[in-house]
């Protein structure tokens, strides 16, 4: 069957249940972050997928530290930097547009950097993390934050799920493996699942809207007969269902430490 193009308001649906459910523990999460960056005033911090600059400034804040955003989308990037001109002109801010397995920076010139899970979106997310690693100074700090999968869910809903968020969840043991691979030692595991549960609506039953469900067919009755265009609103409907469900992905925070004499890539 063919896989139609999902609605807009699908794409928020699920952008919403996955990477939602973790903005409510955000001062929290990133409260923690910095703690495990060990890094002040004076020193640099690179944040991979930085998106709107909302993380940056928190860690700028919190730190002291000079930081820099880096993400692959122009308009992301545009308003990172707005809302750094209009709200903390004073904070050491910088953003830059750029492929993220791809980094335009030097060798080891950072302190410490941050992994967002948009770093799943690069082209290469294993050459993103090296990347990551690259550019941190040797005993400097990595980061990752991260979707894992869950045990919940189905090869079907892992697939419209990659297909709808255009990133790919990995397991913890992967990514450990990908850090390891570009250098990076003395990892430890922070699982902030449950942190993610307790946002509000969580764990309650998504429904598709009339709206949802006209744009799905809409979308794809040109192509489809009446009975596949039925379908595909049944497939977009059972990933919600699968993605409220407990602990359908993981979410984790994964530190470690590049090793001085690590083989740079």
């Amino acid at each position: 069957m063919p896989n139609t193009p999902p609605a807009p308001v699908v794409l928020r649906l699920v952008q919403e249940l996955v990477l939602g459910r973790w903005r409510a523990a955000g001062a929290e999460l990133y409260r923690e972050v910095a703690s495990q960056l060990e890094v002040g005033a004076g020193q640099e911090i690179l944040v991979a997928g930085c998106g709107d600059g909302t993380s940056c400034e928190w860690l700028a804040q919190r730190t002291g530290a000079a930081v820099t955003g880096v993400d692959s989308d122009a308009e992301d990037i545009e308003e990172a930097e707005e809302r750094a001109r209009q709200r903390t002109p004073s904070l050491p801010l910088a953003f830059q547009q750029a492929s993220l397995d791809d980094l335009p920076h030097e060798t080891a010139v950072f302190d410490a950097a941050v992994g967002e899970p948009v770093l799943a979106a690069a082209r290469d997310p294993e050459r993103a993390v090296a990347e990551l690693a690259r550019v941190t100074k040797p005993m400097g700090v990595v980061v990752l934050l991260q979707l894992s999968w869950g045990p919940t869910l189905s090869a079907d809903a892992r697939t419209l799920l990659v297909d709808r968020l255009g990133l790919r969840p990995h397991h913890v043991v992967e990514w450990k493996q990908m850090l390891r691979d570009a250098g990076v030692v003395d990892l430890q595991v922070q699982d902030w699942t449950d942190e993610g549960d307790e946002a509000p609506g969580v764990g309650d039953e998504p429904k598709l809207s009339w709206q949802a469900k006209m744009q799905i067919v809409s979308g794809s009755f040109r192509r489809l007969r009446w009975r596949e265009a039925r379908e595909a609103v049944e497939r977009e409907s059972t990933l919600l269902r699968e993605l409220a469900r407990e602990r359908a992905l993981g979410f984790q925070l994964i530190r470690g430490v590049k090793w001085p004499h690590a083989r740079e890539t």
